[in-house]
């Protein structure tokens, strides 16, 4: 099935033809999304889900997306609270809960959302889990975006043209990369980030290429920078309410088991690639001109953002984990 082009419409169809066959003993479950209909995530990785739970509960563990039941920065609170049942969150939207998921995301780490997601999943349950950052809720898996881009309205010289550019940053080790650039960072929510584009307020956005057009940015900004060593990612994990997990029955517990994890990190991970792929498409066909770094602003890049990792390592050691060690087996499954 090619869920790329199943659009949430139809996804919303079937999800619904399933709820009203379902028993008293069947479960939907509310999944609380909030990036937009035409987003990856409610086109093609929770229909997955759903027809995956569905599969293996022989049709009696469903879910149900909806869409705004609390901004961006709300819903790890959204899930843990119960308001709904499982949902997607950006780690670095809650500033101070999550560190050791900030060691995906730094500079230098090379590798597609595929590779790195699987990484970062492998290294989560190797040394990150038992830090119990994230309480409350079940961490089904976790994953990153595709390489992170800077696209800009205007065309740059070069990266020393970004000192003092107004910038949308999204939070985590993006902020600390658009510090060192020394642009003078923008924080809004993903779905903010067309108006404050559009209305002035930023010049430009850290972005990968699926969100320039999910969110349709490709209109607006004219150049895209990519880097082959790797700029910025953005982690996110999918979570479930504890309690939620807890009244499953045994067999419908089991599906949910049997999908988390790395493998769950894997096929996530393909779907943002693909939706990489069909950005870049748009992207190329709204005219936006991608530029990939010389080897000179690779290196001024580098330079740059060179103190970031021991930072980032910091924070990490400071929740009991040996941040380096962590880092370099993360790094060894990346290319």
């Amino acid at each position: 099935m090619n869920y790329l082009v199943k659009g949430l419409s139809a996804s919303a169809i079937a999800l619904s033809a399933m709820v009203s066959t379902a028993t008293a003993a069947d479960r939907v479950l509310t999944v609380s999304h909030w990036a937009g209909p035409n987003h990856a995530m409610a086109t093609t990785v929770f229909p997955w889900m759903n027809d995956e739970l569905s599969a293996c509960s022989g049709g009696s563990l469903t879910l149900k997306i909806e869409n705004g039941l609390a901004p961006p920065p709300a819903q790890y609170d959204t899930i843990r609270d119960g308001v709904a049942d499982i949902g997607w969150i950006v780690h670095g939207y809650t500033p101070g809960k999550f560190k050791t998921t900030k060691m995906i995301e730094l500079p230098g780490t090379s590798g597609n959302a595929e590779q790195m997601s699987v990484a970062f999943q492998s290294t989560h349950e190797k040394y990150l889990a038992a830090v119990g950052e994230a309480k409350g809720v079940q961490v089904l898996t976790n994953f990153v975006h595709g390489p992170g881009n800077i696209n800009s309205v205007k065309e740059l010289s070069s990266l020393a043209d970004m000192n003092g550019m107004k910038m949308r940053v999204g939070g985590g080790v993006a902020n600390n990369v658009g510090t060192a650039l020394g642009v003078a960072g923008v924080n809004v929510p993903a779905p903010a980030v067309y108006e404050t584009i559009a209305s002035g307020v930023a010049d430009g956005v850290f972005f990968p290429m699926e969100t320039l057009f999910s969110f349709k940015i490709s209109e607006l900004v004219k150049h895209v920078y990519t880097n082959p060593d790797g700029i910025y990612t953005t982690s996110f994990a999918i979570i479930m309410n504890d309690d939620v997990y807890d009244e499953l029955d045994d067999a419908q517990q089991a599906c949910v088991d049997g999908m988390r994890g790395v493998e769950m990190a894997r096929s996530v991970g393909a779907f943002w690639d693909e939706a990489d792929r069909v950005g870049l498409e748009q992207v190329i066909a709204a005219g936006v001109e991608v530029h990939e770094l010389s080897a000179d602003q690779r290196a001024f890049f580098k330079d740059a953002t060179s103190g970031i990792e021991a930072d980032v390592l910091a924070e990490v050691d400071s929740r009991g984990i040996n941040g380096q060690e962590a880092l370099d087996y993360m790094r060894s499954m990346l290319p």
